[in-house]
């Protein structure tokens, strides 16, 4: 049963699911104190939002996938707000004896209540120097970008350098590494990132520094950078909706297509992956395959720098994920030893039950498939210790993609959340009310395609 929304001009179409990285620092200031921030999001984009939980238990991986569910407009509004209301932080250095001159604190006051910017001091071993964060928003980077010049003028500190770090992911390192130094030109930066050269020995943390002369540069390379995260929409239609041309329009718009059997009947879950500067193509694939009107087609909301220089990456994304499977085929990862690679948005492996047309094959000879994202169908960690409501609320959604929403005040009467859901057998079923043999089958279905 597909989950159906309501357009302005009365047209119904399936909700999508869009899957983007967003790094783990700043889920907390997305989500806002008792969720009021994200859930003043979804009120005004129509949308379900949801962040990992696991990134809330101590010792667990942290992952940076922001999982966004509606009909496909009200996504790419939710996905821009959430670009916009990420906090943007440049890192300069200074002497701590100035800063001790004036007062951390008069400076924090000064600086918050001046231009709505709230200042960090690390000191350094030296114990000569101090590093000062100095965080704005993307919707106020002008006022960023004054603070920056004169916290350099109260602190007679001279802006030559000033940097910025992004935490990230396995995949988007991967995806920049061979851009690098073509951005870092274009911007007038020196752009660090993790060794990535051997898969066996992968770092803890994926965390790629910038430097630069400037905020605008700085901020130009950073933007440019976060055009080039992995961004993937899915959605479950019908097998007589797949219009097996979409493969060959797909890699001309370099956007991985990949089909999927669902858990019931003739559902099918096609996920479209591309870099997030190409997120048109991706809303263009997207309404195609739902075989929507062009006046339903989504114009997305990019930086500028994403439409002028997007030259510099152009159909690379699809060559780039092949690349990394033809890589992974030589080289076993030792999990043990190793971080879990994330692998949220490009392929790692063969598609499983891959699905072949009369007229396009599906097949991974013919194009790699996108990992199929576990986040964006079991966000909780299955080491959670209580009852997650907002968990509750994903498992609801994801019951009404299986046709099972009845069911949901079942699952939360007995305190059920997304991560429990999981571990969940059938004696575990009947035991809660699920009397009936087909839902149950098509719960364990669901359960271990999820764990898949």
């Amino acid at each position: 049963m597909e989950s159906l929304s309501s357009s302005a001009s009365g047209i119904l179409t399936p909700a999508a699911t869009l899957s983007m990285e967003v790094s783990y620092p700043y889920h907390s200031h997305l989500i806002g104190r008792s969720g009021q921030i994200v859930n003043r999001v979804m009120d005004e984009s129509g949308t379900r939002i949801h962040f990992p939980d696991r990134n809330r238990i101590v010792g667990e991986y942290k992952c940076n996938n922001v999982i966004i569910r509606g009909p496909m407009a009200n996504i790419e509004q939710a996905r821009t707000r959430i670009r916009m209301d990420i906090p943007v932080e440049i890192i300069i250095d200074c002497s701590n004896e100035r800063i001790a001159s004036i007062g951390q604190t008069s400076l924090e006051s000064f600086f918050s209540t001046t231009y709505g910017v709230l200042l960090r001091f690390y000191p350094k071993i030296d114990g000569l120097n101090c590093q000062v964060n100095i965080r704005g928003q993307h919707h106020r980077i002008q006022r960023l970008k004054e603070a920056v010049t004169f916290f350099g003028r109260m602190t007679q500190t001279q802006l030559e350098s000033m940097g910025m770090k992004i935490e990230t992911s396995f995949d988007h390192v991967w995806l920049i590494h061979d851009h690098i130094d073509k951005i870092a030109a274009e911007t007038r930066t020196g752009i660090r990132i993790p060794d990535i050269s051997n898969l066996k020995e992968l770092p803890k943390k994926y965390c790629i520094w910038i430097r630069g002369p400037s905020v605008d540069s700085v901020y130009a390379a950073s933007t440019f950078l976060t055009g080039l995260l992995p961004m993937q929409l899915m959605v479950q239609l019908s097998s007589d909706r797949i219009n097996p041309c979409l493969l060959t329009e797909a890699q001309e718009m370099d956007v991985l297509f990949h089909v999927e059997r669902s858990a019931v009947g003739s559902l099918l879950t096609v996920r479209l992956t591309s870099y997030e500067l190409n997120a048109r193509n991706l809303y263009e694939m997207l309404r195609r395959c739902l075989d929507l009107p062009v006046s339903h087609a989504v114009v997305p909301n990019l930086p500028p720098i994403w439409l002028h220089r997007a030259d510099l990456v152009h159909n690379t994304f699809l060559p780039t994920t092949k690349k990394l499977l033809q890589e992974l085929s030589f080289v076993q990862v030792q999990r043990s030893t190793s971080p879990p690679l994330q692998l949220n948005g490009i392929v790692v492996g063969n598609p499983q039950s891959p699905i072949s047309t009369a007229d396009c094959s599906l097949s991974s000879a013919s194009v790699s498939s996108p990992c199929a994202s576990n986040e964006s169908c079991i966000p909780a960690s299955l080491t959670a210790a209580r009852f997650d409501p907002n968990s509750s609320r994903h498992l609801s959604d994801f019951l009404g993609t299986v046709g099972l929403s009845h069911y949901s005040d079942l699952f939360l009467r007995n305190e059920i959340d997304m991560a429990m859901f999981t571990t969940l057998k059938d004696e575990d079923l009947i035991s809660i009310g699920v009397t009936s043999f087909g839902a149950r089958k098509i719960l364990l279905n669901a359960i271990q395609e999820l764990r898949m």
